[in-house]
């Protein structure tokens, strides 16, 4: 079976075991197209509540007696219990199980989920082999601790203005009107500004329909946002944009013009708290005439060290708006080199979506943590351009950074077909109102 939207079947060595669940390769993972497939092609479905669940097996001649069925429980994404529960659901019929764990009473993010394992070895894959397995995800509310903290160090100069509290320190140009560093401890974080991103290099179904000179203008969007782009956004730019608040924070703002016709503008709004937060803000006003973009998100450039990551939020897997159904919520680890699929032409790959926070750092755990709430998050050794400028793989430029994209949302990857099937209209960014989302960073000493 090939699933996937566009490029190759991914070429690393496998061991011949193919079912019909995915393609599982020699190194024990699985190809990263067929985790959507593995899901929507189950036997057994649950409806799964806060303490029972309904049962359905498609099967045409199998009981669920005949597999393992494991209840998970998971809070904020760390397991907590782990149970079997017998089960025997008649082929094409369907029952309700009473769940193993009770009504949880503490607040945060539970995620229950039921496994159904195979038994025994068979000659296609080993006893414990997962052949279908379905999600519930909830919350109960926390209640936030409340810590106090230092007062922020503010010091505004001719030029820039820097604010720095416990272990951290910002730097802001206000002339170029830009976030110009970062430091964790006493490691600089940044490589360059963070900037505003509305692009995604093509994939396979992109170039069949026309994707690329569809949306040019947010190429150029992406590659020459100006904050000094009109006399107005100038004049905007260069009024006092920086305010203390009353609970000590500081908020910085930025007004980008881009570089499309008709004329449209960003902006990006910086507030650091004195825990060492630092909350993002990004917002865009539509303009019909330039209908809707490929992504919508803020990029950072990292020193290429920082190539570890840890998040919490769909996986293992790469994941889309359209590609999700596969993917569970859970803390997973990768790094920017894997998160790269080699597609015989390099494109777009390795997004997450769902995030709730993401860890950034360095073989010895030092970083960033990125947060915010079911965002989409990206992080690979080369931006969307220069990926989209190599026809092969060994055409990419050595590795130097790594590029960390905290989207809000990037446009579907579609796949009806690949030589003029769109993405579907609900995959696309809704432009019929104001855009804007926000996360926040922190440092992780």
């Amino acid at each position: 079976v090939m699933y996937g939207y566009g490029g190759d079947f991914d070429d690393r060595p496998h061991d011949g075991n193919f079912s019909g669940d995915g393609i599982v390769f020699a190194d024990g993972t699985e190809s990263p197209k067929m985790q959507e497939v593995r899901y929507c092609y189950r036997n057994i479905e649950a409806d799964i509540g806060m303490e029972s669940a309904l049962i359905r097996n498609r099967f045409m001649f199998t009981p669920t007696s005949a597999f393992d069925c494991v209840a998970i429980l998971e809070r904020n994404g760390r397991k907590i219990a782990e149970k079997k529960i017998d089960t025997d659901v008649l082929p094409q019929g369907e029952e309700t199980v009473k769940l193993p764990f009770g009504k949880q009473m503490a607040g945060g993010e539970y995620a229950v989920t039921l496994s159904f394992r195979l038994k025994q070895d068979t000659l296609w894959a080993r006893a414990g082999h997962e052949i279908a397995w379905d999600q519930f995800v909830y919350r109960i509310a926390e209640e936030p601790a409340e810590t106090e903290y230092p007062p922020l160090r503010i010091v505004r100069g001719t030029h820039n203005l820097g604010v720095s509290g416990n272990g951290f320190a910002l730097l802001f140009s206000m002339d170029q009107c830009r976030l110009i560093s970062y430091r964790c401890g006493d490691r600089e974080m940044l490589m360059e500004a963070p900037m505003p991103n509305f692009w995604r290099a093509p994939i396979d179904n992109d170039r069949g329909n026309g994707m690329p000179a569809r949306y040019a203008q947010w190429k150029l969007a992406s590659l020459y946002a100006d904050p000094f782009l009109t006399k107005e956004i100038r004049r905007r730019n260069q009024e006092e944009s920086y305010r203390i608040l009353d609970d000590g924070s500081v908020e910085v703002r930025f007004i980008y013009g881009l570089p499309v016709r008709p004329a449209a503008e960003c902006e990006v709004l910086y507030r650091i708290r004195p825990s060492g937060k630092v909350e993002v803000s990004m917002a865009y006003d539509p303009v019909k005439e330039l209908g809707d973009m490929p992504e919508f998100s803020l990029m950072f450039r990292l020193n290429a060290d920082y190539d570890q990551l840890k998040y919490y939020g769909l996986g293992p897997a790469e994941n889309y708006c359209d590609r999700h159904e596969g993917a569970r919520l859970g803390i997973w680890k990768t790094n920017a080199k894997e998160n790269f699929t080699p597609y015989l032409r390099p494109q777009e790959c390795g997004n997450r979506t769902g995030v709730r926070w993401a860890e950034v750092t360095d073989y010895k755990g030092r970083g960033i943590r990125f947060s915010g709430d079911g965002i989409e998050f990206s992080m690979l050794p080369w931006t969307p351009h220069e990926i989209e400028n190599a026809l092969h793989e060994n055409e990419l430029p050595p590795v130097q950074y790594t590029i960390v994209r905290v989207i809000k949302q990037q446009m579907g990857v579609g796949g009806d077909d690949s030589w003029g099937a769109r993405t579907h209209d609900e995959y696309l960014l809704d432009v019929t109102k104001r855009i804007e989302f926000t996360f926040a960073f922190e440092p992780v000493l």
